[in-house]
Formats: C-alpha cells, structure tokens, sequence
C-alpha cells in the first residue's frame, strides 16, 4: 500500500511566530527552550516561519547567524533582525507580512517590539485575517503582574479598551495559567490549555548518581534568572539555619543588578560551613549536564506556567526543592522531589536543612525516584500540537468548566 503523500507547500497551513528569543539566544532560559521544541516538533501539515532578535538577552553583541533574511536553523525558517533599530524592525514586519499567515503565534505578551508591535497591527488588518494565539508565558501569574510597571499597566488597559481580548486565543500551559488568564480578561475569554513541549530524551538519565552512597556535603544548584520573582535571596535567607555543610551554585544572568547585590550580600552573612557560588548562564546544551552533578536543584519561585528547567533536572535524576507555584507539585510530591509549603526563609531553611541531614543511602533513594517520576511523566499522553489545538474550534474552551 502506497505512502500517503505529505501535503504540498500550498496545501500547508502558514504558520507566522513572533518571540522575543530564539536559539541560539539562551539567556531568557525556559520560553527559549520552549519555543525551539514548539517549532520544531509542528505537524507536517504546517509551515513556520520564526521572526526574533538577532541578539540574547541582555547582550550587545549579534548572535552567530545570519541576520535581516529568512534562514534555516534545525530545520525551522527564522528571520533574526535587531528589532531595536525602526528600519530593519519595519523591514522585517514588511517580510512576515508577505508570509500571510493563517495562524499568527505570539510568544510572550509584554515585548513592545516582537508583541504588542505585531498585535497591533493584526487588530488593524496587517497580516490578514490569521486565528491569533497568544502565550503569555507566566506573564500574567500572580507575583508577575503583581510588580508590573506602569508601561504594563497601560497596555492592559489600552488593550481592553481596543477590545483585543476579543480577537485572542490564548494558550496557557496548564490550568493555573488557564486561571491566571480569566482572572485578568475574564471568564469568557477563549483559551487552549496544552503543556509545553520539550526536546528531552524519552527515559531519565541516571549517569550522574554515584556509584555508591557518598559521604560529600549537600550539593544543591540553582538555574534561573537573578530577579526577585525567583526568590533565591529565600534559600540563601534560609541557609543561615543550616547546622549541617551545604553548597549551592546559583547559574543564571544578574536582570537585576540591585536583586543580585542583595543576594551577595546575604551570602555574606552565612555560617562558614555553607558556601554560595554564583556563575554565569548556562548555554542550554549544558543544562542538563550540569544538573546532573548535585543532589538536589532549588527553585522558590513565585510561579511558573510551566518550568522547563524542572523537567530538565528531572530528566537526569536531580530532585527538585520547589515552591508550591508550579503545574508540577504533584509530581513532585509523588517522588520528584520536595514542596515548600510557603515562600518564606523559615520554611525554606527547615527544609534544606532537613534534607542536608539525610544518609548517603537517601540521598541516593531521592534521586533514584526523581528518575522514575520524569519517566512517569513522559509516559503522559501526548495532546495534539498547540497548532492543531488552535485551530480546531472544539478544543477551545470559552470559559472555565461549570461557569455558568
């Protein structure tokens, strides 16, 4: 029986992607990663084209590629461009123009250039009449659009007095997000709740626990951006507690310079048997070996939409000490690792000291389990490609179940 044929070029749906990063940017940690694996992974019955920066977050220099044309990076067509710059920004609105697209993507909701630019002008007729998707990417969880700026303030005002919530599918990673976007917009909004996707292996990577139970202080590891919402001054806070030796290495980019100095101060202040090491960002083909050398990795956030770097810690038997203010506090309670029950420097450092204080033999168990519950999760089944999901009517759900 003969091979059904793939669709033709123009049989395709065209599908046009706007994102503040794009790899190899991947200082913005997670979103990136996130995107890549979205992008790469889309249904052979899509076209995608990616429009991004030609720079990393919070770095001058262009990244390695070829900028201001449509090239090919793992297969996926991006146009990197420095946005920041008005001719080269409208030059490449003008090349996504001619893409027509009939699913438009927005990766974030805030990026005035690479956001709130494109949405405009979609209100306004500019790339057609394409279904709109918006992933706000946390943007609008509770600790984020709680500090939000008066520039954040006015456009989700200016947005609802435009009425564009009314022209927006969202897509919300899980149902907290799912909730995070009601509570903004309103119940009736549409959404499509589908988990992000991820490049990583089918099966966990055990390599990385030793041999045999090993007798060296509590290693723990901390991978994210320096910015409050995070909440590492929590953990070093916490530390001041330990009674018994404890490291942590923190990786990730200092986006605020006062909040970094803040920590560094607080490491000030820890017992000599506690040491804090802070490092810069880890390229993403480096995570996961780097997570795979430490206990456990910490993560007092004040909420994420999903948490790429939890499945990634996971993925290579890391544990994960986490706040309760993730779509992963259940698999983590069933063995993944550890939930703080509260953000707070108390909370925090009973339960590090606790764990510091488990046998070689538990620690070993801990990362044992945190093994299968990554292989757990992988077992899930898949949902259909968010690109499916957006433009098939029936699977977008107008308000939340038994809202009158």
């Amino acid at each position: 029986m003969p091979e059904p044929a793939h669709p033709s070029e123009e049989a395709r749906v065209r599908a046009l992607v706007f994102a503040p990063r794009y790899p190899p940017a991947y200082r913005g940690g997670g979103p990136i990663r996130t995107l890549e694996a979205l992008a790469r992974t889309v249904p052979e019955r899509f076209t995608v084209r990616v429009v991004t920066r030609d720079r990393d977050h919070g770095v001058d220099e262009p990244l390695p590629v070829d900028v201001e044309k449509w090239t090919t990076r793992d297969g996926v067509t991006v146009r990197y461009t420095h946005v920041e710059r008005l001719r080269r920004h409208v030059t490449a609105l003008v090349a996504a123009r001619e893409v027509r697209p009939e699913l438009l993507y927005v990766n974030s909701f805030f990026d005035f250039r690479l956001s709130i630019v494109p949405q405009v002008l979609n209100a306004l007729g500019w790339f057609g009449r394409p279904v709109l998707l918006v992933a706000p990417r946390g943007e609008f969880g509770a600790g984020a659009i709680g500090s939000k700026s008066m520039k954040k303030q006015a456009f989700i005002a200016a947005y609802r007095l435009l009425r564009l919530p009314a022209r927006v599918t969202w897509h919300a990673s899980s149902a907290l997000e799912e909730a995070d976007v009601r509570r903004l917009w309103g119940a009736d909004v549409r959404v499509v709740v589908r988990q992000n996707d991820t490049l990583l292996p089918a099966e966990s990577d055990l390599s990385g626990i030793p041999a045999g139970p090993s007798s060296d202080p509590l290693a723990l590891v901390s991978i994210g951006r320096l910015v409050e919402h995070k909440g590492l001054h929590l953990v070093i806070e916490g530390l001041r507690s330990a009674a018994a030796p404890v490291t942590l290495d923190v990786y990730g980019p200092a986006e605020d310079v006062a909040y970094r100095d803040r920590c560094v101060a607080l490491v000030a202040e820890l017992p000599e048997h506690v040491v804090v090491r802070f490092h810069e960002s880890l390229p993403h083909d480096r995570v996961r070996a780097t997570l795979k050398n430490y206990d456990a990795m910490v993560m007092p956030t004040a909420g994420e939409n999903f948490g790429h770097v939890i499945a990634e810690s996971l993925s290579v038997a890391c544990p994960v000490i986490c706040s309760d203010t993730t779509p992963w506090s259940s698999r983590l309670a069933a063995g993944g690792g550890v939930i703080v029950p509260t953000r707070s420097a108390e909370n925090w450092g009973s339960v590090v000291s606790t764990y510091a204080e488990l046998s070689p033999v538990a620690r070993t168990d801990a990362r044992l389990l945190a093994g299968r519950a990554y292989d757990a999760w992988q077992l899930e089944e898949t949902q259909p490609h968010v690109f499916d999901l957006a433009i098939d009517p029936s699977t977008v759900r107008q308000a939340p179940e038994g809202h009158a």
